[in-house]
């Protein structure tokens, strides 16, 4: 008996069935819509989401044809990988939400990934609350800007004063130049202003802010610097970057034996208003001179440094050695600048 074997033909995928091997996602590459972002925030956006990618071996077009749970555990597992080598959490968060900016139905598929994201954020909260960084004193700010003047680090030195006297971030100090600086009888302000002051052109709370300088100390010791090392216009004046900023607190701390106590560049802001506000300066007064938005945040803000200074644990021949330095900051630093070589022969001379 012979079986008949019957034939089919196969023909060829119409559109509509070809489109149906296409990605289930809107793969967003717009001009006008990468245009409605900062450029800062599309790079980051950019820049983590290629880490993202390469992790994944695969590029973006591969990735979106797998189905969202596959995505969404590949990114958990990338978070988790990241927290458990010590990365960013800022970058982590700037890698979903890049996928998301590329393909925004997956918007609400992530749920995994942003659990983790979720947990990681508590943990930094928890951190920062049980381990908060204390305000630094007028003397011993004095004393670290003077062991870093010792160690040639004249540009952090000086640095140190003025972000203290100043209440400045770091982001606002390291981004100072030298037009930025209103010295004294300056003629683009006229005889109305004979202080210093300092143009913030970048900060929190909106651009172009200013702070006068308070302290005579301070106004000396960045007069000296100034005119000590050539600067252009343009030019900052304190050409490190806050990573090397917060190590070398650090290691000032290891120094002087209060290695113990998390200093950081944030401290010299927090310490100077401290300072201004066991002086007697009000809340308002404090707000204004650091730039701050909410009255509450700042009250909340002034009302834990007394409590936070108590805590501390400072050496006693050290707190008499920072009181003995204070006074002489003035001469110390402008001597030290004069007699000790740098240590980073890039100081003025970085755009």
């Amino acid at each position: 008996m012979v079986t008949k074997v019957k034939s089919f033909r196969v023909r060829a995928a119409t559109p509509a069935a070809a489109a149906d091997h296409s990605p289930p996602f809107d793969i967003t590459t717009s001009t006008l819509r990468d245009a409605a972002l900062a450029p800062t925030t599309l790079r980051a956006y950019n820049k983590q989401l290629s880490a993202f990618l390469s992790f994944t071996g695969c590029s973006l077009r591969a990735l979106l044809r797998r189905p969202p749970q596959q995505i969404d555990a590949l990114l958990a597992r990338y978070i988790d990988l990241s927290f458990a080598r010590h990365g960013s959490y800022e970058y982590a968060n700037q890698a979903l939400f890049g996928l998301v900016y590329r393909c925004p139905s997956l918007r609400l598929l992530l749920g995994e990934a942003r659990l983790r994201l979720r947990g990681w954020k508590k943990i930094l909260q928890q951190l920062r609350q049980s381990r908060s960084h204390p305000p630094l004193t007028w003397e011993l700010t004095a004393l670290f800007a003077t062991v870093m003047a010792k160690w040639g680090r004249h540009a952090e030195a000086v640095a140190t004063l003025v972000a203290f006297d100043c209440y400045l971030r770091v982001g606002e100090l390291t981004r100072l130049t030298y037009a930025d600086v209103l010295q004294p009888n300056d003629p683009r302000v006229g005889s109305a202003y004979t202080g210093m002051a300092l143009r913030l052109a970048v900060t929190k709370t909106g651009p172009n802010q200013s702070v006068t300088l308070a302290k005579p100390q301070v106004q000396t010791v960045l007069l000296h610097y100034l005119s000590a090392y050539p600067f252009l216009a343009h030019q900052r004046i304190f050409a490190f970057t806050p990573e090397s900023f917060r190590l070398l607190l650090k290691q000032v701390s290891a120094s002087l034996g209060v290695g113990h106590i998390p200093y950081v560049p944030h401290s010299l802001r927090h310490g100077g208003a401290t300072y201004d506000y066991l002086r007697g300066h009000t809340v308002e007064q404090i707000m204004f001179r650091g730039r701050w938005v909410a009255t509450e945040s700042a009250r909340r803000y002034v009302q834990t440094s007394r409590a936070l200074l108590i805590m501390l644990q400072i050496p006693v021949q050290l707190g008499h050695t920072a009181a003995v330095v204070a006074p002489e900051v003035d001469s110390l630093l402008p001597l030290l600048m004069d007699s000790v070589r740098r240590r980073n022969p890039r100081v003025g001379f970085s755009c």
